[in-house]
C-alpha cells in the first residue's frame, strides 16, 4: 500500500511538471512573438497641418499621421516616426535610415526614378475659384477678357501662363494665395487659380464662400516614397495593398476630408 502511494505521488508530480513546462514554453513563445513585431521607420517634415504635424511630444497628426496610424493598426507593425527637413527626407531614404518618406508628396516622374512611389491615396487638384454669386464663369472658355490671379511659384502659374494666350485672359501674379482669394471675394479679381486645398482652407479660415469650377487645371497624385532596394520594393507593395483597402472602404476619403474639407480621392488620376 505504501509503495502504491509513493508511485502515485511520483506520477502526479511528473504530470504537474510536464504541464507547467508546456505552459511556460507557450508563454515564452508568445512573449517572443510580441517583441518581434516588424518596425517600419517613417520620416516626415512634420511642420504643420493639414498634411503632417509632429509635436515635441512625438504626437503625429494631420493626414499622414492618421494614415499611418491606420496602416499600423491594420498590419500590426510598429511604426516609428522621425522628423527631418524637406531636403533631408529623401537623404534618409537613400542612406537607409528610414523606410518610408511621408509628407503628402506629389508623385513626380523624376522623383520616382530614384525611389519607389506608392499608389495615390488622394489627388491634389489645381483649380479656378470665382465669387460665389458669379454665374457667368463656368468653363475655361468663359475666361476671355477676365483677370485671372495666381500665386507666384504655384504649380498653376505655369499652366495659366500657357493658357492665357489661348483663352485670352490677363494673368495677375500675387505673392500669396489668400490675397488673391480675398480680391475675388471683393470683386477686384475675376478668378483665382491655385490648389483645391488652398481654396478650401481660405474659405474655412475666413468664413467666406467662393465657388470652385468643375473644370480642373491639373490633378497631382499624392503618395509615399520608399527606398529603391528590394526591401523597399517589397514594403511598397505591402503598403499599397493596405492603401487600396483604405480607398475601397472609404477610410482614405474620410481622413482627407477631415483636413481638406473635401474627399479628394476623387481627383486620383
Amino acid at each position: 500500500m505504501k509503495k502504491r502511494t509513493i508511485l502515485f505521488f511520483a506520477i502526479a508530480c511528473t504530470v504537474v511538471l510536464f504541464i507547467t513546462g508546456c505552459q511556460g514554453k507557450t508563454n515564452n513563445t508568445a512573449g517572443t512573438a510580441a517583441t518581434t513585431a516588424r518596425t517600419v521607420t517613417v520620416v516626415t517634415g512634420g511642420g504643420g497641418l493639414p498634411y503632417s504635424l509632429l509635436t515635441e511630444s512625438n504626437e503625429w497628426t494631420g493626414i499622414d499621421g492618421e494614415m499611418w496610424a491606420e496602416i499600423e493598426k491594420r498590419t500590426g507593425w510598429n511604426v516609428v516616426v522621425k522628423r527631418a527637413s524637406f531636403d533631408s527626407m529623401f537623404g534618409e531614404l537613400s542612406s537607409l535610415r528610414a523606410d518610408v518618406a511621408a509628407n503628402c508628396f506629389a508623385i513626380k516622374a523624376e522623383r520616382s526614378e530614384k525611389y519607389y512611389p506608392s499608389i495615390a491615396y488622394y489627388g491634389d487638384a489645381q483649380c479656378l475659384t470665382v465669387k460665389n454669386d458669379n454665374t457667368k464663369i463656368n468653363t475655361f472658355n468663359d475666361l476671355a477678357g477676365k483677370k485671372v490671379g495666381v500665386s507666384s511659384g504655384q504649380a498653376s502659374e505655369t499652366i495659366l501662363e500657357d493658357m492665357s494666350g489661348k483663352y485670352n485672359f490677363e494673368l495677375v501674379v500675387y505673392e500669396g494665395l489668400n490675397t488673391g482669394y480675398a480680391d475675388v471675394d471683393l470683386g477686384r479679381l475675376d478668378v483665382m487659380g491655385g490648389p483645391v486645398t488652398g481654396a478650401n482652407q481660405y474659405m474655412d479660415v475666413s468664413g467666406k464662400t467662393l465657388r470652385i469650377l468643375d473644370e480642373k487645371l491639373l490633378a497631382n497624385n499624392v503618395g509615399y516614397y520608399f527606398q529603391k532596394t528590394d526591401a523597399g520594393k517589397a514594403l511598397c507593395e505591402e503598403v499599397n495593398k493596405v492603401i487600396q483597402e483604405m480607398l475601397d472602404d472609404g477610410t482614405c476619403g474620410r481622413i482627407v476630408k477631415k483636413y481638406l474639407y473635401e474627399d479628394m480621392t476623387i481627383y486620383i488620376n
